[in-house]
């Protein structure tokens, strides 16, 4: 569960972790959806549906549910529910249903950005605790210059300690901005992630497909 403020990133960070190949490559089946507001079982059934590449759709919720069920069903998968707002109990019982026959290592990334639906769920989360500036370098720093040393490119460690600030402490958007950055050897290609408005821009501008 991701559980971070507004603009901080929570979709960005779950994209990453979902669009990662060491992942896709652990799992049979992956869905992602955006469930946002007003909550809607039908919507975000018949969404998952397509998602995973069904292309007979029902238009009844309870048909729904069960053919999602058993396509599940044994199956390893992995499934992202993006902007989770709601906090009845009743109502992610019921999604929660359709899940419960996966295979052994499935998994389900919600993020939130209310503390409710954190608690409903019960489930581990990665929340809003941080880093100081000297522990988030020192990450950052870490996983972004692994194929170089930033004392060698001082322009490049400067710009990588501005980038470092926009991750506001949270180690995983600090390691997946520096994942990112790895590859790049120009200052350019650094400078053009330090633009970015981080946390508000779609992800697709941010992360690879």
């Amino acid at each position: 569960l991701l559980l971070l403020e507004f603009g901080v990133g929570k979709t960005t960070l779950a994209k990453a972790a979902y669009n990662d190949e060491n992942v896709l490559s652990h799992f049979n089946l992956t869905a992602w959806f955006c469930v946002s507001e007003p909550y809607d079982a039908f919507r975000i059934t018949k969404g998952l549906l397509q998602e995973i590449g069904s292309l007979q759709v029902d238009d009844n919720l309870n048909q729904l549910q069960v053919k999602l069920k058993e396509i599940l069903k044994g199956k390893r998968f992995l499934i992202v529910l993006d902007d989770m707002w709601n906090e009845n109990y009743n109502e992610w019982s019921d999604l929660w249903n359709v899940f419960v026959q996966g295979g052994i290592g499935s998994k389900i990334i919600v993020t939130t950005r209310k503390e409710g639906v954190a608690l409903m769920m019960g489930s581990e989360q990665i929340s809003k605790d941080t880093l100081s500036i000297d522990d988030s370098w020192s990450l950052f720093k870490r996983h972004a210059f692994e194929n170089m040393n930033p004392m060698g490119h001082l322009e490049i460690e400067e710009v990588g300690k501005q980038t470092a600030s926009k991750c506001q402490g949270l180690p995983l958007a600090l390691k997946t901005l520096a994942g990112m950055l790895r590859s790049q050897s120009e200052v350019e290609g650094w400078r053009s992630i330090l633009k970015v408005k981080y946390g508000s821009v779609p992800t697709t501008d941010l992360l690879p497909p």
